[in-house]
């Protein structure tokens, strides 16, 4: 009992701290240092810890492909591929339900934080023609933004159950790509299906900076191959030939790199712009909390009590991760804060770590700590519940077939 007791102590403190926007590499920092106080620990054991983490190839793999992430946003950004993709989207390029659904999917590959203000604008334009509440708006942004968590390799919160979980990225992929395939039916039958035209819909502008809108539209194809490729190829490289993400997207970058024709002091100044300390500090204690949480022992005894009660793990593993997910609001949150206790609780069960991901993200998606849905609120000036609700509904389906999937009752 001493055990459950340091655990919920310690995890509490962490989620306050998260709640107060205290940077997750600092929560986590305090996290480990409090959990080897609270269990009594020799110094030596949390030396031992910060050793072991440094020389760990896991946390080097993990850091690497984040890294080379932030480096492949600065030159899509810089390069101004992202803006021709966004001018031929505004020249009506595709139809505007599609564009409703594909400019937040389209930039939802890239995991920036609050990336959803990158899109409110693309589907402001193409909602002109639809008879849609602000929440309307709000909802699509926010759910089509983030069909890709379980699927895509650069995302940090896949990245890091990777790591936690010792399941190479290419076997987590394949295993939740169906919740990928089911988010988008169901945002589009939920989101998109019931949208009425306007009886007189409003004029749609075009701001293609003087070129005539054949010239837009070329441009945007040739943005969209070039933007949506190297991300493309490296779901590719992961899945078909087991690279190390941290290897797949040196390649990438690499590539585009030569394709951009980017000049020795682009490179530079990409290669040091792409050392994001907040992130990297983050996911590195995250890592030190997990080896602490090993080292000290605190984590048996919460695993006994879970074993002996008569709930089944995954039931166990949903309702901790939701909960977790609510509270942090972030992947990386509630992965680094719950699922170190699945995999003790079912060590080498894919389908507990499913279920965790798949219900974690769930409750990310409705915390009022996202701060996706917090700027898309903003921009659209919508209702936070009334936009959240449809979102539930969506979430709710997605859980239904997690349960068919796995048998969970």
């Amino acid at each position: 009992m001493q055990s459950v007791v340091i655990i919920l102590l310690t995890l509490s403190t962490v989620v306050v701290l998260l709640h107060r926007r205290i940077e997750i590499g600092h929560s986590m920092l305090v996290g480990s240092l409090l959990l080897q106080l609270l269990s009594w620990s020799a110094p030596e054991v949390f030396l031992t810890a910060i050793g072991k983490t440094l020389r760990s190839f896991n946390t080097w793999e993990i850091l690497g492909a984040l890294y080379f992430v932030m480096c492949l946003e600065i030159q899509l950004r810089t390069s101004g591929l992202l803006d021709d993709v966004m001018a031929a989207a505004r020249s009506r390029l595709l139809s505007d339900k599609l564009l409703l659904a594909g400019m937040p999917a389209f930039l939802g590959f890239l995991p920036s934080l609050g990336g959803a203000l990158f899109s409110a604008p693309m589907v402001e334009n193409a909602s002109r023609r639809y008879a849609m509440t602000p929440e309307d708006k709000s909802t699509v942004n926010f759910w089509f933004r983030h069909i890709w968590e379980f699927v895509n390799p650069i995302m940090p919160g896949l990245l890091l159950l990777s790591q936690v979980t010792r399941f190479p990225l290419a076997v987590l992929i394949l295993e939740m790509a169906p919740f990928t395939v089911a988010s988008i039916v169901i945002g589009w039958f939920f989101c998109l299906m019931r949208l009425r035209e306007k009886t007189v819909p409003e004029e749609i502008t075009v701001d293609s900076g003087g070129e005539d809108r054949n010239s837009v539209r070329r441009k945007g194809l040739h943005a969209l191959a070039l933007t949506a490729g190297p991300i493309l190829v490296n779901i590719f490289l992961v899945i078909a030939f087991h690279l190390p993400a941290s290897a797949a997207m040196a390649l990438v970058v690499g590539v585009m790199a030569i394709i951009l024709r980017q000049g020795s002091g682009e490179i530079k100044k990409m290669l040091i712009h792409g050392l994001d300390r907040k992130l990297l500090w983050g996911i590195g204690s995250v890592l030190l909390f997990q080896q602490v949480l090993q080292d000290t022992g605190a984590l048996s005894g919460v695993v006994d009590l879970l074993r002996s009660s008569m709930i089944s793990p995954l039931i166990i593993t949903g309702i901790l991760t939701f909960v977790t997910g609510i509270l942090t609001g972030t992947s990386g949150g509630f992965v680094a804060v719950s699922m170190p206790v699945v995999v003790a609780l079912a060590p080498g069960n894919l389908a507990a770590v499913v279920v965790g991901f798949v219900i974690g993200t769930a409750g990310q998606m409705l915390s009022p700590m996202h701060l996706c849905i917090l700027v898309t609120c903003e921009y659209f000036h919508s209702n936070f519940v009334r936009s959240l609700a449809p979102v539930a509904v969506m979430e709710l389906f997605l859980a239904g077939l997690l349960i068919l999937r796995y048998s969970i009752f």
